[in-house]
């Protein structure tokens, strides 16, 4: 409960302070994480050494975690102030590259499956959906306790986007969306509910969800990488790749590593270049997993 109350406390005073004053206010609490939070650090310092490989010094390693922490508590100070966007400016503070992607593949009519990593900030990022008109379902991590994802869901659906707490209700709503030609988002870069397949993740194995290529296999829909990243001036790019050429052969499973395995590609081409925005606080590797046989 004390995290939802430090929310509902940083939603009242958060989104009154002007932007450049919200953001040094947030690095400032992104220090004080840094510092103080040691079981997030070590989580943080696990992932970031994967990406960055063995070569990275230990001064690299460290400023980029660093910075994973600086980058996190701005993307809450976002977060907070998603209510007071002005949607008609919301794309003079991104640069989109690829959205040709995206309207090629949902004029398609079989729905679009938008798969991404927690990098930069699709909570903001995501709002250009809904100023450009378009629905948009996003299957998200249940938060605990209960009372702190319904406020981060508000906050979140707060101009007209639907988030879904992850599991079995979500996955048939998603269909039933996604057979009509509509628009899905799912984070591919960690296994919430611990039932994925394990396949290579920047060199050593672990556990992904499946639920976005299942979807695909199932309804015909395009499976399109996007991401977006934080500017130093705090605006975003926003990078729409190509519609993944979905394999459908042999048998199911091996289907599902195949295409899977093209996303996780797609993953690391960004998280590489951009690991200091990959902000991930529980261990992507994680043993004692439960994976498909």
């Amino acid at each position: 409960m004390l995290k939802y109350w430090a929310f509902r406390i940083a939603n009242m005073i958060m989104p009154l302070l002007p932007f450049r004053v919200g953001y040094s206010v947030a690095v400032f609490f992104g220090d004080l994480a840094y510092f103080t939070a040691r079981r997030s650090r070590r989580a943080v310092t696990q992932n970031i050494g994967k990406a960055l490989g063995p070569e990275a010094s230990n001064g690299k390693l460290n400023k980029t975690v660093h910075s994973v922490f600086r980058n996190a508590a701005k993307n809450y100070f976002d977060l907070l102030r998603i209510p007071a966007v002005d949607l008609g400016h919301l794309d003079g503070n991104l640069a989109i590259h690829g959205w040709r992607y995206f309207e090629e593949a949902k004029s398609e009519g079989k729905g679009v499956i938008l798969v991404t990593a927690h990098l930069g900030n699709f909570d903001l990022v995501a709002q250009i959906l809904a100023a450009r008109n378009v629905g948009l379902t996003v299957l998200a991590e249940p938060l605990q306790p209960t009372c702190l994802f319904r406020f981060v869901t508000k906050l979140r659906e707060s101009k007209g986007l639907t988030f879904l707490p992850i599991g079995l209700p979500a996955l048939k709503a998603t269909l039933r969306s996604l057979r009509s030609g509509g628009v899905v988002a799912v984070a591919c870069d960690r296994d919430i509910l611990r039932n994925g397949l394990a396949l290579p993740f920047f060199g050593e194995e672990t556990s992904f969800p499946i639920g976005a290529v299942e979807l695909a296999l199932r309804t015909g829909a395009a499976i399109v990488p996007a991401f977006s990243v934080r500017r130093a001036n705090d605006r975003f790019d926003v990078y729409v790749e190509p519609p993944l050429p979905i394999t459908v052969a042999g048998d199911h499973e091996q289907n599902v590593r195949q295409n899977l395995s093209k996303v996780i590609t797609a993953m690391e081409k960004y998280i590489r270049c951009h690991p200091d925005q990959w902000v991930v606080f529980n261990p992507v590797w994680m043993k004692g997993k439960e994976v498909m046989p």
